[in-house]
């Protein structure tokens, strides 16, 4: 398992490749979502992003720049910041582990599959080092 970069104006963090590909798979159940209550071009194209995510293999994740998303704009920067907190609040209602069963019926794939049921400690800190990233180049302009 490889370490993929999250990107944004220039700045990074890095995240284990297998945390990625299950919280973009929480990022776009909650995009989804999203676009049912509160339907926009703008979540569309919000779960859409999410839904470009590549993983082509270890420490290779495409398409993970939020800056091309975000384009600088202050909605769409809240917009994101929206569904992360949403995906926060999905994976808390795991309680303090996301089952093997669900994982494996959700995130595995043929080639990474997980053995044993997930911590979501561990994906609450990596969506708070997100916002904390995505905090420090917060957009002035609508």
């Amino acid at each position: 398992m490889g370490w993929s970069f999250i990107i944004y104006h220039g700045d990074s963090e890095q995240l284990n490749d297998l945390d990625l590909w299950t919280l973009r798979h929480f990022f776009i159940d909650e995009a989804r979502a999203m676009e049912g209550t509160q339907p926009s071009d703008e979540a569309a194209r919000l779960r859409q992003f999410f839904e470009s995510w590549d993983w082509a293999g270890p420490g290779v994740f495409i398409g993970t720049d939020f800056s091309e998303f975000v384009l600088d704009s202050r909605p769409r920067w809240e917009l994101l910041l929206q569904v992360l907190h949403r995906a926060g609040d999905r994976i808390a209602e795991f309680g303090d582990f996301i089952s093997l069963e669900y994982l494996t019926a959700n995130v595995s794939t043929r080639t990474a599959w997980f053995t044993q049921p997930q911590a979501t400690r561990n994906y609450w800190l990596c969506i708070g080092r997100i916002c904390n990233l995505l905090g420090r180049h917060e957009p002035r302009a609508p």
